[in-house]
């Protein structure tokens, strides 16, 4: 146990120690929680060895490599693509601060007319001082275009303000409405409704504020008490109701609130139903939610008189994630195996239009879907679907991994809608459907300045890889087309796994430049998440966490066993409960991994667990179960990152944390790096820093890391160029023999069962 000068060692040995359904519990570690005077001196010393690290000529190299090519290669737009709200045309431009932190100028117009500021940042007097750290979280407008409220995170640590002002006016109000999450105006212009989180960052409380008031004078409309639900502020498309959403992610109570007079609110729905994620009232047809009610995964229920009737239910395989309403359409957005599509729906006859993206439109400079293909995707992306999940299937397809979200689409009575769409080759296209005529148009492409990216020559391919259960678990896979299984390849395997939240494949400006240099990027979507449905989620929740590991395992297993990668060349990476996984996985076998990068991690689960006065520990008890249940308790010291170092090799480990998160609280982080400082065995087969491969990367910012893009491109390619360096120039281990020569008995074990199921 480390000591620090100033602590009084017989209470540190005392308060360390717990008796625990009948157990000892010991966390040498406990101080660097319970005194944050300690964590300054750690703070300074691996900042110190981070930055030797990087200032070494070799590593320079690499680094500079990296940052020029992808800070070069920026989005060549100027502006959004404006969109209509009411009479006006709403935009974005791009700019920056004199800090390098960049943000969007809000501009509207009347359509086809001059153009006016609704809002820039960089005017307001009072954010002067925080343009290097702050961000805009959210922006609403009055009914009459005349006001604006919107969210301002200063620190980049998810502490919000709010602030009012006179969109013809650059001056702010004087009253500003702190530890405000979500804010909307009222029916009258003249008062905004607003969600306030508590202590823990929990909105707990709907206020009514009115303009010109002090928000001591605020009104309480509705308070939740249950520490495990939050609430969620939405307002109907059609502006007659909000709806307040108290929830967990298994279940919440609905409450409609009139926007003409927000104390009056009705009870929708009771939280002994099951979860209702969105709610649309319809001027004709009355109300549309999107509910699990009597089902695990989602469906659409439409108002009929006083009940609520099923109007669509999933196809076997498919996930709802969105639903937008118009007047005489629903639009669904909704995934089948983690891919992304769209479905149209009339109101009028329920005709269903499966919308079609060709790939000639996603990566050509053409505008338009001339022969308006409108069919059933699932044919052209997976042509052999013989069981539910598609299983032991190469799908090999130029744009698998897409994102698809929605546009603001504020328009209810609208004949066109609009979507952005991005896949890992791609960034942020914008297209518009026509719901009249059925006509796919591309209205936006980002069009990357700087050094051209030759996507033709990259692609993704989908497999599926055994979990210890059996369960296959899918993974992508974004490779340049002449990739080989000769097991010479550098790859990076991504997971999440928790919270139902799918592991997506995002496009990343720095993994270009990696793509270009080689690497090989993978994605598992492991049980935990949400890629099959809720019952993927709930498969590896509590009791059943071990899954999300296994399924890393099986699926980090699956490659070096194929070909595609060997332990010296394959790394991982994990941001927050995602990294909970990962560092399991590099705990259980840390032979199979050459890296790991642990992006503001989750590592200390079971002693944050037992800790109610944290934030989201009452809430995390719904994922990973109540510790002060004997059971759970054991389950999570099975496998708890934190609790399971112990002294063996690990590979090189790259941690991102920020000293004003508090999901994954720095102490959490600085414990599990103290401990593995003390316990690892020093590798023969890397380069070291200081005492052990290590470097810990820590910032002033949140959960989310740096603000603005400069500061996101700098942590990836911090990150790159660690892996970069530890599978090159310090791998001692990379010998044309032990790139070709059999594994270890369970990567032998993983390549036979793959032959047996291709029998």
């Amino acid at each position: 146990m480390i000591i620090k000068r100033g602590l009084n060692f017989s209470r540190l040995i005392k308060e360390a120690t717990k008796l625990i359904h009948g157990r000892q519990y010991i966390d040498h570690f406990w101080y660097l929680k319970s005194n944050p005077e300690s964590l300054q001196p750690l703070i300074d010393n691996e900042t110190q060895i981070k930055n030797s690290f990087y200032e070494q000529p070799q590593i320079k190299e690499i680094f500079n490599d990296y940052y020029q090519v992808s800070y070069g290669r920026k989005d060549g737009r100027t502006h959004d693509i404006p969109e209509l709200y009411d009479e006006y045309e709403y935009n974005g431009r791009f700019a920056y601060f004199d800090t390098g932190n960049d943000y969007q100028i809000i501009e509207r117009s009347l359509k086809g007319g001059d153009k006016e500021v609704v809002l820039d940042l960089k005017k307001i007097q009072f954010l002067k001082q925080y343009h290097a750290t702050m961000k805009l979280t959210k922006l609403k407008i009055s009914d009459d275009h005349k006001l604006i409220a919107f969210g301002v995170d200063l620190l980049n640590n998810e502490d919000i303000i709010w602030l009012m002002k006179y969109i013809d006016d650059e001056r702010v109000f004087r009253t500003k409405l702190f530890d405000c999450f979500d804010a909307a105006f009222t029916k009258d212009n003249m008062h905004l409704v607003y969600t306030q989180y508590d202590d823990k960052f929990r909105p707990y409380r709907l206020m009514l504020h009115k303009l010109g008031t002090t928000q001591e004078e605020d009104e309480l409309l509705f308070e939740e008490k249950d520490e495990q639900f939050y609430l969620d502020l939405q307002q109907t498309k059609d502006g007659k109701y909000f709806v307040l959403l108290s929830q967990t992610k298994q279940s919440n109570e609905v409450i409609l609130i009139d926007r003409e007079d927000p104390k009056k609110v009705q009870l929708l729905f009771s939280r002994k139903e099951n979860a209702i994620n969105l709610v649309h009232h319809h001027e004709e047809h009355g109300l549309y939610i999107l509910t699990n009610k009597n089902s695990y995964d989602y469906k659409v229920l439409k108002q009929e008189g006083d009940k609520f009737v099923d109007f669509y239910c999933p196809q076997q395989g498919e996930v709802l994630q969105e639903v937008d309403l118009f007047h005489k359409h629903l639009v669904l957005y909704f995934t089948k195996e983690s891919e992304s599509f769209i479905k149209v729906i009339s109101l009028q006859d329920k005709e269903i239009y499966n919308l079609f993206i060709p790939p000639s439109l996603v990566y050509t400079n053409h505008q338009q879907n001339k022969k308006n293909l409108l069919r059933n995707i699932y044919d052209r992306v997976i042509k052999k679907d013989k069981s539910q999940y598609f299983l032991n299937q190469k799908v090999q397809n130029e744009v698998l991994g897409a994102t698809i979200e929605p546009g603001v689409n504020h328009n209810y009575k609208s004949d066109a809608f609009q979507f952005h769409l991005s896949t890992p080759l791609v960034y942020d296209q914008v297209y518009q459907y026509n719901l009249s005529n059925k006509q796919l148009s591309k209205l936006q492409d980002a069009n990357l300045t700087g050094k051209a990216f030759k996507r033709e020559e990259f692609t993704c391919t989908r497999y599926y890889a055994p979990s210890k259960d059996g369960t296959e678990i899918p993974i992508t896979l974004v490779h340049h087309k002449d990739l080989q299984k000769n097991r010479q390849n550098k790859l990076l395997l991504h997971s999440y796994g928790a919270y139902g939240v799918p592991q997506e494949i995002p496009f990343n400006i720095v993994y270009l430049n990696a793509l270009e240099k080689g690497w090989t990027l993978a994605y598992a979507h492991i049980r935990g998440g949400n890629e099959r449905g809720q019952d993927w989620h709930r498969q590896a929740i509590q009791e059943n966490k071990i899954k999300s590991i296994e399924d890393l395992l099986g699926c980090a297993s699956y490659l070096i066993a194929e070909g595609y990668t060997h332990p010296s060349l394959l790394c991982g990476l994990g941001a927050s409960a995602g990294a909970t996984t990962l560092g399991a996985a590099i705990n259980m076998r840390p032979d199979l991994w050459k890296c790991a990068v642990l992006l503001s991690p989750f590592l200390d689960v079971l002693g944050s667990l037992l800790d109610e006065s944290l934030p989201l520990t009452k809430s995390d008890y719904l994922e990973f179960g109540n510790p002060n249940d004997k059971k759970i308790f054991d389950t999570i010291l099975s496998y708890s990152p934190y609790e399971n170092l112990k002294k063996q090799v690990y590979p090189a480990i790259y941690i991102s944390a920020g000293t004003g998160d508090f999901r994954a609280p720095l102490w959490n982080v600085l414990k599990y790096t103290e401990k593995l400082k003390q316990i690892a065995v020093q590798s023969k087969k890397v380069e070291t820093i200081g005492d052990h491969p290590l470097i810990i990367d820590i910032n002033d910012g949140g959960h989310y890391g740096g603000a603005g893009a400069q500061s996101v491109i700098e942590e990836r390619t911090r990150y790159m160029t660690f892996l970069d360096y530890y599978v090159g120039i310090g791998n001692k281990e990379i010998t044309k023999k032990s790139l070709t020569q059999d594994i270890d008995e369970s990567i032998q074990l993983a390549d036979e069962e793959d032959k047996i199921q291709k029998q």
